[in-house]
């Protein structure tokens, strides 16, 4: 895939930009479902060009780089964690299952994606574009 990082970067612009706008939707049931969608929508993408073109080509690199594979090690490991999360709130919210921990485990969720997608462009989409050259 031509300009791949670049993808993957504009795709964390729009997860920023819905992070941003978190409490314009916090107002009524119908606006937290609206963002609980969107923000689906753009993981779930996200993940699938990641799983598709960036994590195939980074893992066949690691075959003979021991730095990137513990580095790649380290990426799924700090995934696992931060997925299970996201994904039981993308069940539970999806759903409409609005409750009183709903921002508290938007801001949890949302903090840890910032820092993630920061990680990302740093660490592993520089991996990518100084081995694809």
């Amino acid at each position: 895939m031509e300009n791949l990082t670049e993808k993957l970067k504009s795709e964390h612009e729009e997860l920023r930009r819905l992070c941003a706008e978190v409490y314009d939707y916090l107002s009524s049931y119908e606006l937290k479902l609206e963002f609980v969608n969107k923000f689906k929508a753009l993981v779930t993408g996200h993940m699938e060009t990641e799983d598709k073109y960036l994590y195939p080509f980074l893992n066949e690199e690691a075959e003979k780089d021991f730095a990137l594979r513990t580095k790649l090690d380290f990426f799924a490991k700090d995934w696992e964690e931060t997925s299970k999360f996201a994904f039981y709130y993308i069940e539970k919210y999806s759903a409409g299952n609005f409750d009183d921990k709903f921002a508290g485990d938007t801001g949890k969720l949302l903090s840890t994606l910032r820092q993630r997608m920061m990680k990302e462009e740093i660490s592993l989409y520089s991996e990518y574009e100084r081995r694809k050259k």
